[in-house]
């Protein structure tokens, strides 16, 4: 499948899923990737991908000469993100690192670029990882769901003296439901970015 569109945003529905692997969904996606400022032939390093759906629109936005080297230490997410990138053409530009981060980070390529959109309990740990390996003027955009995890990226990038700002998005989307649209909430997610 392409996606013929330039702009970010791919319905979620229209990528392979399972139950239990996380996936950033489309509104935050197009968010998230406008956060990191990607260019044509760049390189982005995506730190836990889950489905694979920020794996896939950025090499989708970096053309043919970008890179992503996607992390992941679910073997079944893996195997999703690998799946969702031959759907949707890219799988030829895209590394998919089965490993834990941040050790796994040392299997891809330094960076200008990253995404961290897992990494549980060892989030700060990653977030200091990830700025030992940026280059030059680099961003950093993570995002989480839960108030801990928020904390805990705000210090280590506190610890480590870097410029950030914390989005917050709410996404409702209408279902209809007897005759009505009910607009049905999602989780909030905090958008963290962060610059070298």
């Amino acid at each position: 499948m392409t996606w013929p569109y330039a702009t970010p945003g791919i319905p979620d529905d229209l990528f392979y899923r399972e139950e239990g692997v996380p996936m950033t969904k489309a509104e935050v996606r197009a968010v998230v990737l406008s956060k990191l400022r990607l260019r044509r032939g760049g390189v982005l390093v995506d730190v836990g991908s889950g489905t694979g759906t920020v794996t896939v629109e950025a090499a989708l936005l970096m053309g043919e000469e970008g890179y992503v080297c996607a992390v992941e230490k679910d073997p079944r997410a893996a195997a999703l993100t690998r799946k969702n990138t031959e759907k949707f053409g890219v799988a030829n530009r895209v590394a998919v690192v089965e490993g834990e981060a941040p050790e796994a980070l040392e299997k891809c390529p330094r960076s200008d670029r990253y995404f961290i959109g897992g990494g549980g309990r060892r989030l700060g740990e990653i977030i200091r990882a990830v700025f030992s390996r940026l280059e030059g003027n680099g961003v950093v955009v993570i995002d989480v769901v839960t108030l801990e995890s928020l904390r805990t990226a705000l210090e280590a990038l506190e610890g480590l003296g870097v410029k950030y700002e914390v989005v917050q998005i709410w996404v409702a989307r209408g279902e209809r439901r007897g005759g009505y649209t009910v607009m049905t909430a999602l989780n909030p997610v905090y958008v963290v970015t962060a610059y070298a």
